[in-house]
């Protein structure tokens, strides 16, 4: 009689199904981790709480509708400031965006008003300035019914992120509008679209302009 072990042994289970499971299991836990914090970066509001304080008089001419177009409904005082000197005047104004109100991405405004005999010039060696940026690709155009002359410069990087400038003179005032950002994409920054950039920026320009 032959010997047998008691009681039979059962056969041993393979774990790998189990194991690739839980790897498999692991790997999408990631991904969908790593999906949503780009997500909710790319989406953040990048918004400050409102601030207080006054702007100078030439700011304040933009209306809150103009500047919430531009999503930059939050007046900077603190770098805003009008200067006399002997022979011009000075006026810097500058704008972001305010937190919980103008949405995710991107924007700044920043506007420099020149006032003075000399403004043909000044509208001259600003656009010469604004030229000169080596940021990215540089684009030029002629801006008509916007004062007596007018010229946007638009910087466009490899990046997500826009500038665009907006030069121009009615009279003795010259204004310097940069307007820049970029805009929240699914899961990354994205491009804005130039059109309404420029829409938007024009919108500010054409507010400040009507009170020269």
């Amino acid at each position: 009689m032959t010997w047998q072990p008691y009681p039979p042994q059962p056969p041993k289970k393979n774990k790998a199904p189990l194991v690739i499971g839980i790897i498999a299991g692991v790997l999408v836990l990631g991904v969908a981790a790593t999906a949503g914090f780009l997500y909710l970066d790319s989406n953040a509001d990048g918004g400050s709480p409102r601030r207080g304080g006054t702007m100078p008089e030439t700011c304040a001419n933009v209306s809150e509708a103009v500047l919430t177009n531009a999503r930059t409904t939050n007046s900077n005082p603190a770098l805003s400031r009008e200067l006399k000197y002997q022979d011009h005047t000075s006026t810097t104004c500058s704008w972001d965006q305010t937190k919980g109100r103008d949405g995710s991405g991107l924007r700044t405004l920043d506007v420099h008003v020149f006032e003075g005999d000399d403004a043909g010039t000044e509208y001259e060696q600003r656009l010469s300035r604004s030229k000169q940026n080596n940021q990215g690709t540089i684009s030029e155009r002629k801006l008509d019914g916007l004062g007596d002359e007018a010229t946007a410069v638009l910087v466009d990087t490899r990046s997500a992120y826009l500038h665009l400038d907006i030069i121009a003179r009615k009279g003795d005032k010259v204004f310097e509008l940069g307007y820049a950002g970029w805009d929240a994409g699914l899961f990354a920054n994205k491009r804005p679209d130039v059109a309404e950039f420029e829409a938007a920026a024009r919108g500010v320009a054409e507010a400040l302009l009507a009170q020269a």
